[in-house]
């Protein structure tokens, strides 16, 4: 299979995955034809591209970090608790002490809801996933796509977080205090008016500053369960922060260390913290989000977050991000552009595999002339033909 950008399919081709809604819900299944009226729904739900079934390409099916399965369990959990933490929260457009104050009176009904059973066994069987795995690559063209909703991004995030987890060694409960974290991060834009969380134009300074109170409402609904490490609440309140104090809600700094031990020092964002404001920004580059960000480019956001290492983000955390994550991810359709045999330049094809100690060298299948005419199948192994140059096609 190959991944298509939306704009570049045509009404014959035929779609190589079930596609799922963000709360779990099966939207197209795999085998239909990707017909004109299905490819602009796609696009309205913020779907840029999706696998398109290729004769030749059959072998070529990207391994997700978590199966498509878990990560539906968990988004039928999260959509219903927070369904009913909202129905707990009735915000219309209360100023920030009086939703922290409607925070702290509903304290009985809230900590009902917060992290569902349903929830906590999703998250375990992340852990599970990921801990399990021999070595992590985090093909991010593989985790949910649609672009701009809060299920599938506290999802996402919390997969890029508990693979950076992974890569430092963090212990089975390290794990768990980082993904309920990762996953309830943004649990306070529940609390947030619908007015600017809906809003479609730029938001006003006074509407982007009640958007941060997301923050403080996320820490404050956390910190007051029982249930919930402290760790985990301060990832909700310090994910924001930036290591030259230049984040919010407080402006406090990291040190750029290795995020291994936790000293509970005051004033210095958490290492769970620092750990999820790199996913956090990593998944809004690559997959886009209202008000922030269009969607990027592999090698651009990447890019963008080394350039923003040592400054904004924790320095250790940024090398780990970069060692597991391809910027060729399989899937990816790509184009020769050198080669020892000058008949391949231009051939389009796949990458078909991804090797962990050499991600930018993987494997790759060729289909198709430069001049669009079929070939039989041609398997190429960057790794042993070095004078390979390729390129992703956009």
């Amino acid at each position: 299979m190959v991944r298509y950008n939306l704009d570049d399919i045509n009404d014959e081709m035929i779609l190589g995955e079930s596609l799922f809604m963000p709360s779990g819900e099966l939207l197209l299944a795999a085998g239909y034809r990707l017909k004109e009226d299905y490819r602009r729904r796609l696009k309205e739900l913020g779907l840029a591209s999706v696998l398109v079934e290729v004769e030749g390409t059959e072998s070529v099916i990207p391994e997700t970090i978590i199966s498509m399965h878990i990560q539906r369990e968990m988004a039928l959990s999260l959509n219903k608790s927070t369904r009913d933490i909202a129905d707990s929260l009735p915000v219309h457009e209360e100023g920030s002490r009086s939703i922290q104050k409607m925070i702290r009176e509903n304290k009985h009904y809230l900590n009902k809801f917060i992290m569902s059973s349903g929830m906590s066994h999703a998250l375990e069987k992340f852990v599970d996933d990921i801990l399990g795995q021999s070595s992590v690559v985090l093909n991010m063209s593989e985790l949910s796509k649609a672009q701009g909703d809060l299920f599938t991004h506290a999802i996402n995030v919390t997969i890029i977080a508990l693979c950076l987890g992974k890569k430092f060694r963090f212990s089975y409960d390290e794990m768990k205090q980082l993904g309920i974290g990762a996953i309830n991060c943004d649990l306070g834009m529940v609390a947030v008016p619908r007015t600017i969380l809906e809003k479609n134009d730029v938001l006003t300074d006074e509407e982007a500053m009640m958007l941060r109170q997301h923050t403080v409402f996320g820490y404050l609904m956390l910190s007051q369960n029982p249930t919930i490490p402290p760790t985990s609440a301060a990832v909700a309140l310090q994910h924001h922060e930036r290591q030259d104090g230049s984040g919010y809600p407080r402006g406090i700094r990291g040190e750029n260390r290795p995020p291994l031990k936790d000293f509970s020092r005051k004033k210095v964002i958490h290492r769970f913290a620092e750990i999820v404001c790199v996913a956090d920004l990593y998944e809004m580059l690559t997959l886009g989000r209202r008000h922030y960000s269009d969607p990027h480019s592999a090698q651009d956001a990447i890019k963008k977050v080394i350039e923003l290492g040592g400054t904004k983000l924790n320095s250790e955390v940024v090398k780990t991000l970069v060692s597991i994550v391809p910027l060729f991810p399989a899937g990816a359709r790509i184009r020769i552009i050198n080669a020892p045999v000058p008949q391949l330049v231009g051939y389009v094809g796949v990458v078909a595999k991804n090797e962990p100690e050499a991600l930018d060298k993987p494997t790759l299948v060729l289909y198709e002339t430069k001049n669009h005419q079929r070939v039989t199948p041609i398997l190429v192994d960057t790794v042993k033909h070095s004078g390979i140059q390729f390129e992703l096609i956009p």
